[in-house]
């Protein structure tokens, strides 16, 4: 199965960027690390060297950075792909407003999979609401996986803002399982 941690067996989340705090989303991208001018990059340099290869030259002694000066110069995508991580966190944002895909978090929550976008993936803008579901169904956590729904990375309340981008699931620390926080989810 796809998009999930073979570790803790936790599904990846996916979010749609326009769900969280814009001014977060900024910073995130700030911090991030754009993955396609880094391949981009990195495939000029071994063009580089190839060439000095074939041309007799030796590629240690160039001076890589104003190579790099006149790719940077030169280089020109509208898309980027964008990773995020700290100790805490591993974060994939797309820019073409797909998805923020939570790859590892100290959080969880449960939501139905994403199809077939990202097979397999928790889609934490379609939560599963425990308190209803446990209600209806007995035994909730020895069917959960078989109705389609996961356990899956999500991000905390510091990602959305009260006013423009309210967090739609309650979620629980991976280490213990404690929940952290139940919003008051309005239910249509």
């Amino acid at each position: 199965m796809a998009n999930y941690d073979e570790k803790t067996g936790i599904h990846y989340g996916v979010i749609s960027p326009n769900s969280i705090c814009q001014e977060t989303l900024s910073d995130l991208c700030d911090k991030s690390i754009d993955t396609i001018y880094e391949e981009s990059k990195k495939t000029f340099l071994s063009d580089l060297e190839s060439f000095c290869d074939d041309h007799y030259l030796d590629f240690k002694n160039i001076n890589e950075d104003s190579f790099i000066d006149e790719f940077n110069q030169k280089y020109d995508n509208d898309n980027h792909g964008y990773e995020y991580e700290d100790k805490d966190y591993f974060l994939q944002i797309s820019d073409d407003n797909f998805g923020i895909f939570v790859i590892k978090s100290p959080y969880y929550t449960y939501t139905k999979q994403c199809s077939p976008c990202a097979p397999g993936a928790g889609d934490l803008d379609n939560p599963i609401l425990l308190d209803t579901i446990e209600q209806k169904i007995p035994n909730f956590y020895n069917v959960f996986s078989q109705d389609n729904h996961v356990k899956a990375y999500c991000l905390p309340k510091e990602f959305f803002d009260d006013e423009y981008s309210k967090i739609p699931y309650r979620y629980y620390r991976v280490d213990n399982d404690k929940e952290e926080i139940a919003p008051i989810i309005e239910v249509y």
